[in-house]
């Protein structure tokens, strides 16, 4: 899915105005062709569909934020994987404790049953009692 697409970029205003799936034989002296993969195709396609008002086009500044986002992202989670590698199963091993001790499942039925009879019995208290 990373093969390598061409993106059609005007110089004059570094709009990306087309793709080509091989490098143009013949180039002009107004557009520069990009390399680019399908990733980043299906990213700027989608600025143009549901983020940019009708008209607008992606640039090549977008390529590049859209690329340095991308770097950034990877770089945090290989840093956070070499930082703390024994740390994340001893917390996910820890969190369904917690999660179980305070579910109202750890009640036992019984308990509840005699909630429930104490419930109704008062309620039959109280309408005995306003008439």
């Amino acid at each position: 899915m990373s093969e390598v697409i061409y993106l059609e970029v005007d110089r004059s205003n570094q709009a990306i105005l087309s793709y080509f799936l091989e490098l143009p034989a013949n180039q002009s002296r107004n557009m520069d062709y990009v390399p680019a993969t399908s990733v980043e195709l299906t990213y700027l396609n989608g600025l143009e569909d549901f983020v940019f008002p009708p008209g607008m086009v992606a640039t090549l500044s977008d390529l590049e934020d859209f690329r340095k986002r991308l770097a950034a992202n990877k770089a945090a989670a290989t840093s956070k994987a070499q930082a703390t590698p024994g740390k994340p199963s001893q917390k996910a091993a820890q969190a369904p404790q917690k999660a179980v001790q305070s579910s109202s499942k750890a009640t036992p039925p019984a308990t509840n049953n005699a909630a429930q009879a104490n419930l109704i019995a008062a309620l039959k208290k109280r309408r005995s009692n306003k008439k």
